[in-house]
C-alpha cells in the first residue's frame, strides 16, 4: 500500500556513449525520460537522431502494411487471447537483433509487393471485367454489332435507352410518332419481374434533334457501351465470361503463392516490429533531450529503490558522463509507481480504471482488496458457481502461461469466486437449491450444517448485514480522508470536515443501537456523542465565511449533508439485491429442470440441458453483476471520500515488446 519515491536524475552525456549507454539503461526498465524544451537547439545537432527516427518509422509502417497484407493467409496463426494465455515466444535480445533482419525484411517486403501490385492488378482487372458483363447481359440477344451503336455509319446512328417498365410501350409509340420513318425502335426481351427495359433506336443522323424532342418526355437513360467492343453482344459476352474465368485462375495463383511466403513473412514482421519498436523508444528518449554538437543533456525519473541498480548500469561510462540527483522543479509532479504485495497486485488495474493516484497521496489498493473480493463474494453469492469458475480459472492458471492484465484479472476472478463459495457454503446456496430440489442430491444434505444466513427466508438478517458492511465502509473512507489531511498539515479540515461527521455518524448508529437494546451502553452518552459531533460540524463547516451569522447558518446547514450519508450507505443494499437475484434465477432453473423431467422418455436429456443451459446463463449475468456493482461500490460510495486520482503514470523506458517475450 505505497507508492514508491521518485527521484530526479540529470544526465550529460557523449553522443559517442549515447547508444551504449541508452542500451543499459533501456534494459534495467526503471527510467522515465523527461521530455524538455529544445525548440531552440540547433537542427543540425540532432539530425542524425531524427535521421535514424524516421527511418525506423518508415520500416515500422512497411511491416503493418507487410504484415497487413499477408495476415489473412497465415495459416498458423494465434489470436490475442491465445497469446495472453499460452505467452509469448521466448527470445533473447541478441537473438531478436538477429531475427529482425533488416536486409531479408526488405528482400521479404520487395517480393510482397510485387505480388501485392499483382493481385491488386488481377482484382481490377476482375472488377473491370464484372462491370462490363453487367452492361452486357442485358444486351445479349441484340441483333447488331456493337459498333453499330459506338460508331455507327456515314448517315446511321444506333443507340440503346434504358427505362422503366410501366413507360416503355408510350416511349415507343412517342418515337414512332415523332419519328416516324427516320427511326426504327425495338424494345429487347426481359424478365417478367425486371422493372427497366431497354430499347434499341437505329436512326438517322439529321433527325437526332426529333429524338432528343422525344426523350425530354420521358426519363430514359443512354446505355453507354465501351468503344472496345465491337462484336455481337453475345459474342462479346462469351469473350468476356472467358477472360473472367482466366483472371480467376491468375488471382488464385497469386492468392497461393502469397500463402506459400505468408508464415514466414508474417513471423518476420513480428520481429521486426518488436526489436525497431524497441530502438525507436531508445531514440525517441534521447531526442527529447537538449542537444550540442558533442553532448545530450537529458533529465529522468527513476525510483529511488532502483538507485543502486541505475548507478551499476551507467558505471561503465563514468568517464564520459555526468550523473546528478536533483530536485523537482516547483510545482513538478514526480510519475506514480505503485508498489503493492502480490495478494493485492491484482487490484491495482481495478484501481487504475478509476484513475492514478497522485504522487506522494494515498493508494487505496490493498484497502480496496478485501472489500472488492468480500462484495464480489456476496453479489455472486453461489458455492456451486464459485467453485466451479475457480476450479476452471486455477487449471487455466496452472496449464497456460498467461501474464499481464489477463493473468491479472484471471486471478481476480479466481479469488472473487473463492469468497462466492464460502459465502454460498454458509447462505445454503449449491447452484441455487439444488441439494433440496433433486432427489439423488440428497445424501449431500449434510452441507446444510454450516449455513449461517437464509436470505430467502430471512432477507432482513442479510439488508442489516449488507448496511452494517456499508456503514463501515464508508467511515473507513471518512477516516482515510482525516488521515490525508492529517499527513498534509491540515489539521482542522481533518478533524472539522472528517472526524465531525465520523463521531456524529457513530454516534447516531450508537444510540439507535443503544435504544433498541443492542448495545449495552446508556442511549444518553451515544446521544451525547451524536450531539457533540454535530456541534463539531456547525463549529467547523462555516469557516469559510466572513460573518459569524453566516459561519453559524452554514455551520447548521451543513448538518444536512447527512442525507448523503444515508444515501451511501443505503446503496450497499444492492449487495443483498444481488445475492438474491443469484440465488432466484438459480431457483427458477432447478423447478425448471425438475419440471421438464418428467417428460416420457426424454425427460431426463432435457432436463439436464435445462439446468446446465440454465445455469450457464445464471453464472454469466450474475458475474458480470456482481463485478460492476462490486466496482462501482469502491469507486462511488468508497472512493468519492478521500481518492485524489489526479496523478500519471511512471511508463520507463523499458523493452515493450508484443510479439515475444524477452528472456534476458
Amino acid at each position: 500500500m505505497a507508492i514508491e519515491a521518485m527521484q530526479k536524475i540529470r544526465m550529460a552525456l557523449h553522443k559517442s556513449i549515447s547508444d551504449e549507454m541508452m542500451n543499459a539503461i533501456q534494459k534495467l526498465g526503471c527510467c522515465q525520460f523527461i521530455p524538455r524544451d529544445n525548440g531552440r537547439v540547433a537542427e543540425k545537432n540532432v539530425a542524425s537522431l531524427k535521421a535514424r527516427a524516421r527511418h525506423l518509422d518508415e520500416l515500422l509502417s512497411d511491416v503493418r502494411l507487410a504484415s497487413r497484407f499477408v495476415e489473412p493467409y497465415v495459416a498458423k496463426k494465434e489470436g490475442g487471447m491465445a497469446k495472453a494465455l499460452g505467452g509469448l515466444s521466448p527470445c533473447s535480445v541478441a537473438e531478436l537483433a538477429e531475427l529482425a533482419s533488416e536486409r531479408e525484411f526488405l528482400s521479404s517486403l520487395k517480393i510482397t509487393r510485387d505480388l501485392e501490385k499483382r493481385l491488386s492488378d488481377v482484382k481490377a482487372g476482375v472488377s473491370r471485367v464484372n462491370g462490363l458483363i453487367s452492361v452486357m447481359s442485358p444486351l445479349s440477344r441484340l441483333p447488331y454489332s456493337l459498333d453499330f451503336y459506338t460508331k455507327g455509319t456515314a448517315s446511321v446512328q444506333g443507340a440503346i435507352f434504358q427505362i422503366a417498365a410501366n413507360a416503355a410501350e408510350k416511349f415507343m409509340d412517342a418515337l414512332e410518332s415523332s419519328m416516324g420513318e427516320n427511326a426504327e425502335a425495338f424494345m429487347l426481351p426481359a424478365g417478367e419481374k425486371e422493372s427497366a427495359r431497354f430499347v434499341s433506336v437505329i436512326y438517322a443522323r439529321n433527325a437526332s434533334d426529333e429524338l432528343q424532342q422525344a426523350l425530354s418526355a420521358f426519363q430514359a437513360s443512354r446505355v453507354e457501351i465501351p468503344q472496345n467492343l465491337t462484336g455481337l453482344a453475345s459474342d462479346e459476352l462469351s469473350r468476356l465470361n472467358g477472360e473472367l474465368s482466366e483472371l480467376g485462375l491468375q488471382e488464385e495463383s497469386v492468392n497461393a503463392e502469397i500463402a506459400a511466403i505468408a508464415d514466414k513473412t508474417w513471423k518476420l514482421c513480428q520481429y521486426c516490429s518488436d526489436r525497431w519498436g524497441i530502438e525507436k523508444s531508445k531514440l525517441d528518449a534521447l531526442i527529447e533531450g537538449e542537444q550540442t554538437e558533442q553532448i545530450i543533456l537529458t533529465e529522468l525519473w527513476a525510483p529511488k529503490s532502483c538507485l543502486n541498480a541505475f548507478n551499476d548500469a551507467v558505471k561503465p561510462y563514468a568517464g564520459l558522463s555526468e550523473i546528478m540527483l536533483v530536485e523537482p522543479d516547483e510545482g513538478e509532479k514526480p510519475p506514480t509507481l505503485l508498489r503493492n504485495p502480490k495478494w493485492s497486485k491484482p487490484i491495482e488495474a481495478i484501481v487504475k480504471m478509476y484513475g492514478i493516484p497522485t504522487y506522494g497521496g494515498f493508494d487505496p489498493t490493498s484497502v480496496t482488496t478485501p472489500f472488492f473480493y468480500a462484495f464480489f463474494g456476496i453479489c455472486f453469492g453461489d458455492a456451486g458457481y464459485g467453485l466451479l469458475i475457480a476450479c476452471t480459472i486455477a487449471i487455466i492458471l496452472k496449464k497456460t502461461k498467461a501474464s499481464g492484465p489477463i493473468a491479472n484479472f484471471l486471478k481476480i476472478i479466481l479469488i472473487g469466486n473463492l469468497c462466492a463459495f464460502a459465502f454460498g457454503a454458509i447462505t445454503f446456496s449449491w447452484f441455487g437449491d439444488s441439494l433440496t430440489s433433486f432427489s439423488f442430491l440428497k445424501p449431500l444434505g449434510w452441507l446444510k450444517s454450516i449455513q449461517l444466513l437464509d436470505p430467502m427466508s430471512d432477507p432482513m438478517t442479510m439488508l442489516v448485514v449488507s448496511l452494517a458492511i456499508g456503514f463501515f465502509h464508508v467511515m473507513l473512507g471518512l477516516a482515510i480522508a482525516m488521515r490525508n489531511n492529517f499527513k498534509s498539515g491540515d489539521r482542522l479540515a481533518a478533524f472539522g470536515d472528517q472526524g465531525g461527521w465520523i463521531i456524529f455518524l457513530c454516534g447516531l448508529v450508537m444510540f439507535g443501537l443503544s435504544s433498541g437494546g443492542i448495545l449495552g451502553l446508556p442511549a444518553k452518552l451515544c446521544g451525547t456523542v451524536a450531539v457533540f459531533g454535530a456541534l463539531v460540524l456547525v463549529a467547523t463547516q462555516g469557516r469559510g465565511k466572513k460573518s459569524v451569522v453566516g459561519k453559524l447558518f452554514s455551520g447548521i446547514l451543513s448538518l444536512y449533508g447527512i442525507t448523503s450519508y444515508l444515501g451511501d450507505v443505503l446503496s450497499y443494499s444492492r449487495l443483498l439485491a444481488l445475492g438474491l437475484g443469484s440465488a432466484a434465477i438459480a431457483m427458477v432453473v432447478n423447478l425448471l429442470a425438475n419440471l421438464v423431467s418428467g417428460v416420457p422418455y426424454i425427460g431426463i436429456l432435457l432436463g439436464v440441458a435445462v439446468f446446465a443451459m440454465g445455469h450457464v446463463f445464471g453464472m454469466v449475468i450474475n458475474i458480470l453483476g456482481a463485478f460492476i456493482h462490486s466496482m462501482r461500490l469502491q469507486y462511488v460510495e468508497f472512493y468519492g471520500k478521500f481518492y485524489d486520482a489526479s496523478g500519471e503514470g511512471f511508463l520507463p523506458l523499458s523493452y515493450n515488446t508484443q510479439y515475444v517475450k524477452l528472456t534476458d
